[in-house]
């Protein structure tokens, strides 16, 4: 059963470590990679209020966050990928983001986001920016 909770303080050490499992493996200067800890640190810190735990039972299984009707973060752990729990939290969310970032080299967020209904609109800077493909009514 996979629920929801908005996150509270006490849940930023565990918001910091997923936000950085969706960053870090994409910097590869050790330099970089102190800076994306520092950034993440700082916006998580202000912006945990609008993130969103995913729980399966009553283990936190992964996070979402958006912000300005973009999905900006959706992250599940690894052993419960592919068992259509990120799926089913697009389904959950798809009225409240009009678009969705994630990184170019994100090959893996990519294929999902496609199989998902999602299509690149554009870039920017290292970010594909992503909308879901309009249905035909004719169709």
């Amino acid at each position: 059963m996979i629920r929801y909770k908005k996150a509270l303080k006490k849940d930023l050490p565990m918001l910091v470590e997923y936000k950085l499992l969706t960053i870090t493996p994409y910097i590869k200067e050790k330099n970089e990679q102190l800076k994306a800890i520092a950034y993440v640190n700082n916006f998580i810190m202000d912006n945990y209020k609008e993130c969103i735990l995913i729980y399966s039972f009553l283990k936190p299984i992964g996070a979402y966050l958006i912000k300005d009707k973009e999905l900006d973060t959706l992250y599940i752990k690894d052993n419960y990928q592919n068992k259509g729990i990120g799926s089913k939290v697009l389904e959950k969310i798809k009225d409240e983001i009009d678009k969705i970032k994630v990184k170019k080299e994100n090959k893996k967020a990519i294929q999902f986001y496609q199989k998902n209904g999602f299509k690149k609109e554009g870039e920017k800077e290292d970010y594909l920016i992503l909308r879901k493909e309009e249905k035909n009514e004719n169709e």
